[in-house]
């Protein structure tokens, strides 16, 4: 599948592009298809690829054009992921998930990111901290503030306009995820194979993604492999604030007053709420909700006369 990557509005070398900058746009790119590809199949973004998705991930450079009037223009190519990933855990754990995997490529998912996190009405489900820190280092590519990047599959998948200002909507979205909080969960445990020290918990509401950090627990817990547990570590959420994963820090066999524990931990609290919602007004430009509320075309005498 090709793709576009256009580079226009320089002021200096328009139409020319330095070879450190464009192996920094490859690697940056090639960085956010990995990690959202992770975010996709294991619920974070925060994982060492295997060598098949590795493989997966290839992005590859078919044609570069520069001149002038029409600045850098990049054509790309890329497998579908259906051509070069196998569904292994795919299909134990998220059926679905392959159905709409095997329609994408790395730069589809590229461009889906930078959608997601710009866009307001887009979905924020396929974001999380990790991955949005990626998006935000791609800023390193501008070399000037008029810069635009143009990312687009012709017409497959909607493109995507990257402005340097609009970073700091992306900064903003990572700012504002809830903090981690503690949780204590009861599932029934399973390793993710393809993935070290990556866990998953089957709980009454669904598949909990989590990590082992600790590698003497992890050997631990791989002795309860099928069977219940109940963890506790620390939640980590996404930027709409629903579950991202849990560092687990410690766990047991569970007991019968356990089974207050056996459902996914409600995203946000009460609390976090409230914190989220005032994190997001101080974002907001506090006169925009005065804009259009001036009662018409009226003079301060006239106003003031209306008061008396």
């Amino acid at each position: 599948m090709n793709y576009d990557i256009k580079i226009t509005g320089e002021i200096q070398n328009h139409g020319q592009i330095e070879f450190d900058r464009l192996s920094l746009l490859a690697k940056s790119t090639k960085e956010i298809a990995e990690k959202a590809l992770m975010l996709k199949v294991f619920g974070f973004s925060d994982i060492e690829l295997s060598a098949q998705f590795k493989r997966a991930s290839e992005i590859r450079l078919e044609k570069l054009v520069s001149d002038e009037e029409n600045g850098t223009a990049m054509l790309i190519d890329c497998n579908y992921f259906s051509d070069s990933v196998k569904t292994f855990q795919i299909d134990a754990f998220r059926p679905d998930l392959w159905t709409d995997l095997q329609q994408l490529t790395p730069m589809a998912l590229v461009i889906k990111s930078f959608r997601s996190a710009l866009i307001e009405s887009e979905e924020k489900d396929n974001l999380d901290k990790s991955l949005l820190k990626s998006l935000i280092k791609f800023k390193k590519n501008f070399s000037g503030k008029n810069q635009i990047f143009h990312l687009s599959n012709r017409q497959t998948v909607p493109e995507v306009e990257i402005k340097i200002e609009d970073f700091r909507k992306i900064e903003l979205l990572e700012e504002n995820i809830p903090e981690p909080s503690k949780v204590a969960v009861l599932g029934t445990f399973d390793e993710l194979k393809y993935s070290k020290q990556k866990v998953v918990l089957v709980t009454v509401d669904g598949v909990i993604n989590a990590t082992v950090p600790d590698e003497a627990l992890f050997l631990q817990m791989l002795e309860y492999v099928g069977k219940e547990l109940t963890i506790t570590g620390m939640a980590n959420y996404k930027p709409n604030g629903k579950l991202s994963f849990i560092e687990i820090n410690n766990f047991s066999e569970p007991g019968k007053a356990d089974k207050y524990f056996a459902k996914i931990p409600q995203a946000l609290t009460v609390q976090q709420q409230i914190d989220f919602q005032l994190k997001e007004r101080k974002s907001l430009n506090p006169f925009a909700s005065l804009i259009g509320k001036w009662p018409g075309e009226e003079s301060w005498e006239e106003v003031i006369n209306e008061l008396d």
